[in-house]
């Protein structure tokens, strides 16, 4: 039966099904549960009295917000932070290019390369206690790609059969993903391609949500539907209460398929980035989320404590300033001297202390995809003055850089960047605004400057939809589409040679073009309490908060 149309009966169900999930809670009955945590802050009770309980209680530490628990809502690390807490994915994704079951057991491609079959863990229920299978998988591709829905990562799905080249269905529920029987779930592909990029790009951000509790609710309808206020997943966590901006709180899913937490509950905390150490020396904070770190300033002494566990951990994300290519005066031409005038080694060695990479591209020199040709990176101040010179460049244009608050490393970058730029001859002017704020105003171009990170992959088409015309995490506003359909021809291939000199060519022409100037890959200054033990630190990358499920907690 077509699940756009609304039935009585399943929207009944799945009312009942929620209420039962939710242990009874209702919409009041979470206020009161906030309300007493609210309370219990204001008397200033820590997360660590609670242990007086019984519980075995972890607190995760995170400084960036979270903005909704609809995993296909957000491009939002911090909200990934959270949901991945409470939904699984298909796969998680190892920093050396390897794969590992999570919610599939085990994977294939077919001998012509353009179907991928997943094989569901059986043992996988939802938080209801109902089984996953594999229609729920099916239910989120067509949520994903469907025409009534918006999708922020929707161009991911392009790869799919039945889809456009935004990722959209081109007829309803036409999405080629289909059920082969409870736990057998088949992706169709639209042409041969390398699986790998299914496997690191699409499955990254690809989180499964439960058909029978949300096939009654219209597409449109269902990112705001009330379901997200006390979410049911499948996760290693199961949702207990929120207070908005503040923190959220789990109880462990004992009956987790990949095994029983070993706490009794976990609470995900904001915290602003200067009180971290102090949270996990005292105890307060066991560990921090994968998209947060120890600030730099504080390194140093995080080492020295007997109670942390610390590992300064490289990885492929980046950090760049991306540049308004639709604003006249900042040609190709500008765009290059402003690239040229940056010292990125003097970010990483004085910024970043040293635990951090410089970048020429979106893949570091380590990546079996980079091009050895974009070596060596130049810093030339007084060849970027003359290509301004001879680009005309008006010295009284005062250039807008756009900078998230709260965000140290990147506030700092700000500041040398525009010491960089005075040199040559460029006047900025620094706005910081939150980052929600920040990234609208990056959408829309009204901005001249912008600095902005991405997770990068082991893939290396990772950074393409955003020099994709008509996507909306195009910040650079290209409208030129030759840098996007290069990045895209990549995944027609198969052979690791054939893309090889795809993304050289891609490499080379971000270079020519620069619609951003790409800064450095960070290290994660990762840091835990030594009551926690298990913890794979080092070997995941968009697992993003460490397997919480194989954690020992003493």
């Amino acid at each position: 039966m077509n699940r756009r149309v609304l039935r009585a009966m399943s929207a009944a169900l799945a009312a009942m099904l929620l209420f039962s999930a939710c242990g009874g809670s209702t919409g009041s009955s979470s206020t009161a549960s906030t309300a007493e945590g609210a309370a219990s802050t204001a008397a200033g009770e820590s997360d660590a009295s609670a242990s007086a309980t019984g519980e075995k209680i972890v607190t995760i530490a995170q400084t960036g917000d979270w903005d909704t628990f609809m995993p296909m809502n957000t491009t939002n690390a911090g909200a990934d932070s959270v949901i991945e807490l409470m939904f699984d994915r298909l796969m998680v994704i190892n920093t050396d290019g390897t794969f590992e079951p999570r919610l599939a057991e085990s994977w294939e491609i077919n001998e012509t390369s353009d179907k991928i079959t997943y094989h569901l863990n059986p043992n996988a229920k939802w938080h209801d206690g109902e089984p996953v299978t594999a229609e729920d998988v099916v239910y989120s591709a067509q949520v994903a790609s469907s025409a009534d829905f918006t999708y922020p990562r929707r161009i991911r799905m392009q790869y799919f059969g039945g889809t456009d080249d935004s990722g959209m269905e081109l007829s309803p529920d036409g999405i080629q993903v289909v059920a082969l029987d409870d736990h057998t779930v088949e992706f169709t592909l639209k042409t041969p391609m390398d699986p790998a990029i299914v496997y690191a790009l699409v499955n990254r951000d690809f989180f499964i949500i439960p058909e029978h509790l949300l096939s009654g609710i219209s597409d449109a309808d269902l990112a705001t539907d009330a379901f997200w206020q006390n979410p049911v997943g499948s996760g290693p966590c199961i949702f207990d209460s929120t207070i908005s901006g503040e923190r959220v709180e789990f109880t462990a899913n004992k009956d987790y398929f990949l095994g029983a937490p070993d706490f009794d509950r976990l609470v995900f905390r904001k915290v602003q980035s200067s009180n971290l150490l102090a949270g996990l020396m005292s105890g307060e904070i066991d560990i921090l989320s994968g998209n947060t770190q120890i600030p730099l300033q504080d390194w140093e002494t995080a080492k020295a404590q007997e109670n942390l566990v610390t590992e300064s951990i490289p990885t492929f994300a980046y950090q760049y300033m991306a540049m308004n290519t639709s604003r006249a005066y900042l040609s190709q031409e500008v765009r290059q001297a402003i690239s040229l005038a940056i010292n990125r080694q003097v970010l990483v060695d004085q910024l970043m202390m040293g635990e951090a990479r410089v970048a020429i591209g979106p893949l570091p020199e380590d990546h079996q995809y980079f091009n050895e040709n974009l070596l060596p990176i130049e810093y030339d101040p007084e060849k970027a003055a003359q290509m301004l010179e001879d680009a005309g460049w008006d010295p009284n244009q005062e250039l807008e850089m756009l900078v998230s608050t709260g965000n140290e490393i990147r506030e700092k970058s700000a500041v040398l960047i525009q010491q960089d730029l005075a040199k040559i001859g460029i006047k900025t002017r620094i706005q910081t605004l939150d980052f929600p704020t920040l990234l609208n105003n990056a959408r829309e171009g009204n901005y001249d400057l912008c600095f902005i990170g991405s997770a990068g992959s082991v893939d290396p088409s990772e950074s393409v939809p955003n020099v994709t015309v008509g996507y909306m995490n195009n910040f650079a506003q290209l409208t030129d589409p030759t840098i996007g359909q290069v990045g895209e021809s990549g995944a027609k291939e198969i052979t690791f040679e054939a893309r090889k000199a795809i993304y050289d060519e891609y490499q080379m022409l971000l270079k020519e073009q620069m619609p951003m100037a790409f800064l450095y890959f960070t290290n994660t200054l990762f840091a835990y309490n030594n009551r926690l033990s298990n913890v794979p630190a080092s070997t995941t990358d968009y697992n993003i908060n460490k397997n919480v499920w194989e954690w020992k907690v003493a």
